[in-house]
């Protein structure tokens, strides 16, 4: 299992939380972008993550991602997710991640069905499955959403698709257990919030 660590919430600068994460030995940086319409909330312009040398997984919950998709995928970015409850063409918007040379990925609310993915499952690298409902940072997890892990991972090995599954919200030492299936864990204020980061993600024991 790999790990993403989310900074939407932090108590350092957007500098020092990236120059903190640099040093760890976690995969990713999770970089959550907000538009004020999708969500209520709305992120600032992340003015540093060039200075990331962990791969971005930039998770897009905005109403209009096509523009979004173009800035950040100049960035040392690895995947680029989408949500699947917008009204844009999906498919169109996976096309156009994979023409910028990206992974492709779709997110799923916890209220949405996994039903609503399922058309588009074999076009994608990533699946990542909310376990909180999407817009701030360090909500307790939903149990309810949990069987959508093993869920898609069924389906993936039934049709021999590709995506990686990935979990957001509410993992830290007391949930990991609960998301063991999953491929990459999104922690954020866990490890952000606290003055050790190393010391906090070797509680993941991932």
């Amino acid at each position: 299992m790999k790990l993403a660590v989310s900074i939407l919430s932090s108590n350092y600068s957007e500098l020092e939380t990236i120059n903190r994460i640099n040093e760890t030995k976690a995969d990713y940086i999770h970089v959550d972008v907000m538009d004020g319409k999708f969500v209520s909330e709305k992120t600032k312009e992340y003015e540093y993550l060039y200075k990331s040398k962990k791969k971005l997984n930039v998770h897009l919950m905005v109403s209009s991602p096509f523009n979004y998709i173009s800035k950040y995928s100049v960035l040392n970015t690895d995947a680029i997710i989408i949500p699947v409850e917008i009204e844009d063409d999906i498919a169109s918007l996976i096309e156009y991640i994979h023409s910028r040379g990206l992974k492709a990925g779709l997110a799923l609310n916890p209220d949405t069905s996994v039903n609503a993915i399922e058309p588009y499952l074999k076009k994608l690298e990533v699946v990542l499955i909310m376990t909180v409902n999407p817009g701030k940072g360090g909500q307790k997890m939903l149990d309810s959403t949990l069987y959508k892990i093993d869920l898609l991972d069924k389906m993936r090995k039934e049709k021999k698709y590709k995506y990686k599954i990935v979990v957001d919200g509410g993992v830290n030492d007391k949930t990991i257990g609960k998301v063991k299936n999953a491929d990459i864990v999104v922690s954020g204020s866990f490890i952000c919030k606290s003055e050790d980061y190393n010391e906090q993600i070797s509680k993941l024991n991932l």
